[in-house]
């Protein structure tokens, strides 16, 4: 009796081994699929994270040029602004000055012919050491002759000044404002009034005759008032000729501070 060749033992090898083979084929099939199929993710997923960085930098470039886009627009209206502001500086002077008439510019001019005229008793050192200096006062000759044959008067020009024009509500602002600042130049001059009879030994002048420090004393104070008081009155009524306003110094805030 024949045996099935597919029984013996020889053929079971043969057809295992076959099976094996066909196996590890397709585990080498699977293998090489699998491993095609990762490189194709891997590849995939480099793309999308270079065209994703593609994109942050495109989104950062932009981001960029906004940035720099406003900052320019920023400095633009700034520039802007500034111009505005200087225009409207420059509009609102010559608005002032349009508005203030040449009376208004006299009367407030005019003011400052007080603390002057009141200061000239300081000037006497300073003529005696610079002549020429009376050069500067030889326009205002006719006011001084004026002024001091007023006498006792002349508290009624400073209270017509102060109540007249520093007081009046309706005078322009402007010519209130200046004439405060004369009246306040004129007050000032008490302080040194002061001061001289105090260094004198309450006797005024007399005690200053026999030199020596209090002479150069008084000679410093003397000199140091007019030229205050003589500077800024010409400054304040040239200021007004031109219908500017200007703050002198020490009056000007307290001038500005009580007109209202």
């Amino acid at each position: 009796m024949l045996r099935n060749p597919q029984g013996s033992p020889a053929a079971a090898g043969v057809v295992r081994r076959v099976v094996r083979a066909a196996a590890g084929e397709k585990s080498s099939s699977d293998t090489l699929a699998g491993l095609s199929s990762i490189l194709g993710e891997d590849g995939e997923a480099a793309l999308k994270q270079k065209a994703e960085e593609e994109r942050i930098e495109k989104e950062v470039m932009a981001a960029k040029r906004e940035a720099a886009t406003a900052l320019a627009a920023r400095q633009e209206a700034g520039a802007d602004s500034k111009s505005k502001v200087v225009n409207r500086a420059a509009s609102s002077d010559s608005d002032e000055v349009g508005e203030i008439n040449a009376a208004q510019r006299g009367l407030a001019a005019i003011s400052y012919l007080l603390p002057l005229l009141d200061g000239l008793k300081y000037s006497k050192f300073l003529l005696m050491q610079f002549p020429l200096f009376g050069l500067a006062l030889l326009p205002l000759k006719p006011a001084i002759d004026v002024w001091y044959s007023l006498g006792f008067l002349q508290i009624i020009v400073f209270f017509a000044l102060y109540l007249g024009v520093v007081n009046n509500q309706g005078m322009n602002r402007y010519v209130r404002f200046n004439a405060q600042q004369a009246i306040l130049l004129d007050i000032l001059l008490i302080v040194p009034d002061i001061l001289t009879r105090v260094i004198g030994g309450l006797g005024g002048d007399e005690g200053m005759l026999m030199g020596g420090p209090g002479l150069e004393a008084q000679v410093l104070l003397f000199n140091t008032v007019f030229l205050y008081v003589y500077l800024t009155s010409v400054v304040g009524a040239g200021s007004c000729a031109l219908g500017k306003q200007i703050k002198l110094p020490i009056v000007g805030d307290a001038a500005e501070s009580q007109i209202r």
